[in-house]
């Protein structure tokens, strides 16, 4: 049985006494440097092993001082000044050390003021950093799907939430489109494509249309799979065109299995998943719809999301 000094003792009896904040600041100094600073180191070393300025991309750059303990550079090209995070989504945000706990936030989906709150930061400054960083995962989509493949897509109300110039008349809070079906004046429809794989793709559309379709689909969708859709006529020309063997459901007159194995549960299923999870923030403005899709489609997707799970990503994009 180990023997330990009594002031080791002391010392452990007071760890269980730390918050949350203060045990995963211990965490990582027992554990060396976090994910954040290996991001940053990294990125770093690529731009010493490939000089490149960000601005006009030429190789002829000097070291031109330090901001904090970051290198900047100066380029004789351009001659603007940058450092290694320019040009990426963690270009100019402060405090970096706050980041990781601002991501366990949004692994909890938790809305804007709850993350500035929790963070000790402002809601402007919360905001800024929730629209940088799913940049990352929101550029993340499968484009290539095979086998059974299920297509729909679901409805969203525009919102101009946040515009100071509204488009429109504004309208209450709960207050019903002013027209009824896809009037593209009040919906905005969302592609979804799910294969068997679990491998997902999805699109903003303009208006759910068979170019509409087609352009986003394209070259996406392996020659010979199986399209599962709802019918809508968009769907039956693309897989004409596409060569794809096209099985209708109609939902609606009872038909929900084909074959007793093609069906579109698992689109609607996350559909489902997608509206329950969305709806926490009480309305999200149309121009950055895409990039809640991309968080949502990055916990759904990725097996193990903690908040590592995006630097990871973030090395992914950038090479490193």
């Amino acid at each position: 049985m180990a023997i330990f000094p009594a002031q080791f003792k002391k010392l452990i009896d007071e760890v269980i006494h730390l918050t949350d904040q203060q045990c995963r600041y211990l965490e990582k100094v027992l554990h060396g440097d976090d994910p954040v600073t290996q991001l940053i180191a990294q990125l770093e070393q690529r731009l010493i092993d490939k000089p490149e300025c960000p601005h006009c991309h030429s190789s002829l750059i000097n070291r031109h001082g330090k901001v904090g303990k970051m290198q900047r550079y100066r380029c004789k090209n351009c001659h603007k000044t940058f450092m290694a995070t320019t040009a990426t989504p963690l270009a100019r945000l402060r405090h970096k050390e706050l980041w990781l706990d601002y991501m366990r936030c949004m692994v909890d989906s938790k809305v804007l003021r709850k993350c500035a709150e929790e963070c000790g930061i402002n809601l402007k400054t919360s905001f800024r950093w929730r629209h940088r960083f799913l940049k990352m995962p929101s550029t993340i989509k499968a484009n290539n799907l095979e086998g059974i493949i299920e297509a729909d897509e679901t409805l969203f109300q525009r919102s101009e939430k946040g515009n100071k110039h509204l488009e429109r008349p504004a309208r209450k809070r709960g207050c019903r489109a002013s027209k009824r079906g896809r009037s593209s004046e009040d919906w905005i429809p969302v592609l979804t494509v799910i294969d068997r794989g679990k491998h997902t793709y999805e699109a903003v559309l303009k208006s759910a249309t068979t170019k509409s379709l087609t352009d986003e689909l394209k070259g996406k969708v392996q020659k010979g799979s199986v399209l599962c859709t709802d019918g809508y006529k968009p769907y039956v020309k693309f897989s004409e065109k596409a060569d794809l063997i096209h099985k209708r459901l109609d939902v609606a007159g009872g038909v929900r299995v084909v074959e007793k194995v093609f069906h579109i549960q698992n689109v609607n299923a996350y559909h489902g998943r997608l509206k329950n999870w969305i709806s926490r923030f009480h309305g999200v403005a149309s121009k950055y719809l895409e990039n809640y899709l991309g968080w949502f489609r990055f916990m759904e997707t990725t097996e193990k999301v903690n908040e590592n799970s995006i630097f990871r990503t973030q090395q992914q994009l950038t090479g490193t």
